[in-house]
């Protein structure tokens, strides 16, 4: 008798209890929610010590007193880039232009942290490297726009398909290095890229840096099918120097799109499966 008197108050007292656990869980579950995000790196394979693009994302949810520079050419950019992104180009920065950098030491003195990005965080990590050597000590590389893109928003250029390079992959890239006689294999990357990776192009291409492109469009053949190359996906994230380069020669020089390609997978992924290659000179 007694135990069944003293039954109902045991199972209230589990109730209450199971509630009070629930409660607190809950009160954890949007307490880590609320959590105050700091700065934080990760290490991304030869690029080396990046902020990631959540925690960039998570810092500007914040009001964090951050800005984000896009350091890409100009097709990059229009094509796409971060809603409220500063562009300052690669190209005018590694020229030691006074108004970019100018425009830079002023970003990085009236905001708490400066993040840049390319596509990968190839020319972005070399670009913190020279901001922070001049004493722009706040500047941080992004882990890259292909990072940011799948998860966050982005804004898009307009788009012409009749204007736009074909894609290839590394079995077609190596199809026509082996078969053909009049394709041109072009390698966009910057020299800081080239020599973090191990110094090599594909044997036979051309080198030139998607910053110097404008200025060497005569060394494009538009009567030639022409692949061009930069980090690409091996390394993780995607390069967009390779794109973009075809976009400069369809839009600039007047090649047609159809023969204007872009290897994918990139120099990395050519080195990888043991493909001829060279020393860059």
């Amino acid at each position: 008798m007694k135990n069944q008197i003293m039954l109902p108050f045991i199972i209230i007292a589990l109730l209450v209890f199971s509630g009070c656990t629930t409660s607190v869980d809950q009160a954890d579950q949007v307490k880590d929610q609320t959590a105050k995000v700091e700065l934080s790196f990760k290490e991304q394979g030869n690029v080396g010590k990046v902020v990631p693009s959540e925690i960039a994302y998570q810092m500007r949810q914040q009001s964090e007193d951050i800005v984000i520079v896009d350091v890409r050419e100009k097709e990059e950019w229009d094509a796409e880039h971060i809603p409220g992104a500063v562009w300052i180009p690669h190209s005018k920065l590694k020229e030691n232009d006074e108004g970019a950098w100018q425009f830079l030491e002023t970003l990085a003195q009236t905001h708490k942290y400066v993040f840049v990005y390319c596509g990968a965080g190839h020319r972005s990590g070399f670009i913190a490297l020279k901001a922070q050597e001049k004493g722009l000590s706040n500047t941080y590389n992004l882990d890259g726009f292909s990072f940011w893109k799948p998860k966050y928003p982005i804004i898009k250029g307009e788009s012409n398909p009749d204007k736009e390079a074909k894609i290839i992959h590394l079995d077609e890239a190596y199809y026509y290095f082996t078969t053909f006689t009049d394709v041109d294999f072009v390698d966009v990357r910057e020299i800081e890229s080239i020599e973090a990776t191990g110094g090599n192009k594909i044997k036979g291409a051309k080198w030139i840096p998607l910053s110097e492109l404008g200025k060497r469009l005569e060394e494009i053949n538009c009567d030639r099918d022409t692949v061009f190359i930069c980090e690409g996906t091996w390394d993780g994230g995607e390069c967009s120097a390779s794109p973009a380069a075809a976009k400069i020669s369809i839009e600039r020089k007047g090649c047609k799109a159809g023969k204007m390609k872009y290897l994918l997978e990139g120099h990395g992924a050519w080195e990888a499966a043991g493909y001829p290659v060279e020393k860059v000179k």
